[in-house]
Order: structure tokens, then C-alpha cells, then sequence
């Protein structure tokens, strides 16, 4: 029971002393020396009971002896991390420091089956917009050989369990890995020269880890931390898996900026040139109309005074004729192939002959919803469309939120997708229309997404 008291409580001790602490257990060597009460670390939505999935091994030390900066308090999230290393107490510059190795992944049974959980799981968002399935199998290739990556699959993997499956068997799992992840992120950014691409790897896991964690707006500090590593190295982003990378990044930078109507933290003008080319391939066409959305996400939550009215007006109105030319670029076949049959609430039953064409027609209604919406507002009737009449703007609304909720209902549509359609299925529900609050598409349906999603 002496135990269990101590492993209930919030890490004080070295801590409040700012001393790195050693993690011994049951108690530490500092506060052994000391003869002071230990309390281990705890990490973010960490559940500190020791319960792990049934027929799995305790977990395996894989620690380090190489010195770690000194920060001024554990890191309890990737926001931590990269605030803290900041002011750390980094090693001499100009002292000659002995080549680290990556540290290995302990393999154990555990291990296998969240890697195992997280390809089949949410490995599939992760790859919604890549053909070649990057971080399901070259993340998880090099996982084998780092343990910063395969502790940070582990983590995320745990993380989703806890919300699908049974939240008290997944929860400390998910803890015990993410806090790992952590300390190993500190580790090798010390060498972030040699491993940048496995760091922005790894943060992204995390990052996403925390989104599950802590949905929301507070979610977006989160991202500064991988934003700025992101900035320092935007020229570099040349291999395949940094593309993939960037790209997830986007999408949460996307749905973070929706949700707090401001401009994405990485300016759309700023994205690699990915985008660029006559790519027909769903994912490059995807991409391409994520970029377009985060353009007018740009203008529409642009700070009051950062550009003046007309240029604001001139630029949506060019935004609107790309998003419109992206669409009729778009084979036909990557529109969804139609039943012909229309339910009573004007919904399509649609095949994708690939899941990420239906993705990037998520981004796509989503765009021309935000830029409808502004067309309708009384001080730029006549800034979209052509100069269509406000009622012809709503009832345009009326078509994009449909093609959503036809998407969301549509048979075969995976999980991954799904997950992409929260932020367009916000603004396809309902809107707000001058002083009156219209529902697009009728309660069963909304009933229904809502148990979906």
C-alpha cells in the first residue's frame, strides 16, 4: 500500500528544486540522499494507476547514460519541450561531445501489439492524403531502429485505445509511453542536425497524441512547438516522409485555425512548393485543395487592419476562381461515383474508388462554404460568385453542406476520412445566417454524424 501512496502523487520534489531527477524507484537518488518523500513525474492526462492490458510484459528501462540539458521543470507536453529547451542548460558548444547513438526500442509484447493497433488504427489518418502510406511504413520501419519513434507509435496507438476501447486499461499505457517519448524528444534534439527528420517525426506523433488529449483551443499552443522547428527548416523538406510530415502538420494547423478562427500558424504562402505541378493523383489533389482552404482561412480570420478591405475582396475573389478550376480539373471518377439515387433530404450515395478523393471533397466544400459565407454578409454581397443574390449564395450553402453529409453516409468510407470531415461537418451543420441560425441538413442526419463521429 506504501507503494501505491506513492505512486498516487504529483511529483513535487525535484521538481520545485529544479534538479534533474534520476527516476529511480521507488525513490530517487536525490531525494534519497536527502531524505525527503519521492514522488515520481507525472505526465500529461497521465493515469498513475499501474494497470496494463491483460497478457502484456511490465515495461522494460531503456534509459540513457548520456547527460540530458537540465530544464527548469519536467516537460509535462511537446509545448513543454520546446519552450523549455529554450533557456536549457545545453552542453559547451565548443566542448567535443561523443557521437550519440539512436537508442533502440525495447521489443516486447506490448510493444508489438499497439504497433500492430497502430496501423490498422489510426495509422489510416495519419496516411489519408498519402498514396505511399509513409507513416505506416517507413515511420514504422525506422521505428525499429529508434525508440524515440516506435515509444511515440506506442503512445499515440494507446492514446486512441483509451477512447475506442476500455479508457482505464488504456489510459496509463498511453501515459507511460508518451511520457518516455518525451524525455527521448529532449534527448535527441540535442543532435537535431543529424536526426531532423526523425525529431519532426516524433512531434507530430505527439502532437497528435495531445489532440486527443486535449481537444480544443487550447490545442493550438501544442502546435507552436512543432511549427517552429518546421519554419527553421521549410528548404530542407525534400524526402518523401518530410512531405508526409508537413502535410499531417497542415491538416492540424487547418482544423486548429477553424477552430479559433485565426489564420493558420504557418502562413500558406510558406508551404513548400508541393502543391505546384499537374499531379492528378488524389492525395497531390487533396493537398492541393487543403492548401487553397488555409489561403482563404488566411483572409477570412486575417487580423482587424492587416490588409485593407479592396485587396482583401480582390484576393478571395482569386482564391474562389483556383478552388473553382481545381474543381474542373478534377477527373470525374475522384467526384464520386453517384447511385443516381437522392434521399428526401438531398443526399447522394457516393463511391471513392480511393479514400482520399473524398478527403480533398471534404476541403474542397469546406472552402466554398467559407467563401460563401462571406458573399452573403451585407457589406460584400457582391464579392463572390459572380455577383449570384444572397438567396441564390444560401441555397449554394444548402448544396456544399449536403455534398459533406453525402460523403459522411456514403457506404465504404473509412475511418480515416471521417476523422477529416469534423471541421467541414461543423460548418455543414449549421450556420449562422445574418440574425437567423439555419439547420443544412435535417435532425435524423445530425443524429446520426454525431453517433458516427
Amino acid at each position: 500500500m506504501a507503494d501505491e501512496h506513492i505512486d498516487s502523487q504529483i511529483s513535487t520534489n525535484c521538481r520545485n528544486r529544479r534538479v534533474k531527477c534520476d527516476e529511480s524507484k521507488p525513490v530517487c537518488g536525490r531525494c534519497r540522499s536527502r531524505n525527503l518523500e519521492c514522488n515520481p513525474p507525472e505526465f500529461i492526462v497521465h493515469d498513475r494507476r499501474s494497470t496494463r492490458p491483460r497478457g502484456t510484459r511490465p515495461r522494460q528501462s531503456n534509459d540513457s547514460d548520456t547527460p540530458l540539458p537540465i530544464l527548469p521543470s519536467t516537460p509535462e507536453s511537446t509545448y513543454d519541450v520546446f519552450r523549455q529547451i529554450q533557456h536549457a542548460q545545453l552542453p559547451d558548444p565548443e566542448a567535443a561531445l561523443p557521437s550519440i547513438e539512436p537508442q533502440l526500442p525495447i521489443m516486447t509484447e506490448e510493444v508489438m501489439d499497439l504497433v500492430l493497433k497502430y496501423q490498422s488504427g489510426i495509422g489510416a489518418w495519419m496516411d489519408v492524403l498519402d498514396h505511399s502510406s509513409n507513416y505506416r511504413r517507413q515511420v514504422t520501419r525506422r521505428a525499429a531502429s529508434s525508440a524515440l519513434l516506435m515509444y511515440s507509435i506506442c503512445a499515440l496507438s494507446a492514446k486512441q485505445m483509451s477512447l475506442v476501447g476500455e479508457h482505464s486499461v488504456w489510459e496509463p499505457v498511453a501515459g507511460r509511453f508518451y511520457g518516455q517519448s518525451l524525455r527521448l524528444l529532449i534527448h535527441d534534439l540535442n543532435q537535431l542536425d543529424a536526426r531532423y527528420d526523425e525529431v519532426f517525426v516524433a512531434t507530430i506523433l505527439l502532437c497528435s497524441y495531445e489532440l486527443l488529449a486535449i481537444p480544443g483551443p487550447d490545442y493550438r499552443k501544442h502546435l507552436e512547438g512543432v511549427s517552429s522547428l518546421l519554419r527553421s527548416h521549410l528548404s530542407s523538406i525534400t524526402t518523401d516522409l518530410d512531405k508526409a510530415s508537413f502535410w499531417i502538420y497542415a491538416r492540424h494547423d487547418v482544423a486548429m485555425a477553424l477552430i479559433n478562427y485565426c489564420p493558420t500558424l504557418v502562413a500558406a504562402s510558406e508551404w513548400p512548393d508541393a502543391m505546384t505541378g499537374s499531379d492528378l493523383e488524389e492525395d497531390a489533389v487533396g493537398n492541393k485543395v487543403l492548401w487553397l482552404l488555409a489561403k482563404v482561412i488566411e483572409l477570412r480570420f486575417a487580423p482587424p487592419g492587416s490588409i485593407s478591405p479592396d485587396d482583401r475582396r480582390e484576393s478571395l475573389r482569386e482564391i474562389g476562381t483556383e478552388i473553382d478550376k481545381w474543381w474542373d480539373d478534377l477527373p470525374s471518377i475522384s467526384r464520386g461515383l453517384s447511385s443516381g439515387e437522392v434521399s428526401e433530404d438531398g443526399l447522394s450515395q457516393l463511391w471513392f474508388c480511393v479514400q482520399s478523393a473524398a478527403a480533398g471533397l471534404l476541403y474542397f466544400h469546406l472552402a466554398k462554404m467559407l467563401l460563401l459565407e462571406e458573399a452573403i454578409q451585407p457589406k460584400d454581397s457582391d464579392l463572390m460568385e459572380g455577383g449570384y443574390e444572397r438567396e441564390s449564395c444560401v441555397e449554394r450553402l444548402h448544396h456544399h453542406s449536403r455534398g459533406i453529409a453525402s460523403i459522411c453516409f456514403s457506404p465504404g468510407v473509412r475511418d480515416g476520412v471521417l476523422v477529416v470531415a469534423v471541421n467541414p461537418l461543423y460548418y455543414g451543420e449549421r450556420k449562422s445566417l445574418g440574425n437567423k441560425r439555419v439547420w443544412l441538413i435535417d435532425e435524423k442526419r445530425r443524429n446520426m454524424l454525431h453517433h458516427y463521429l
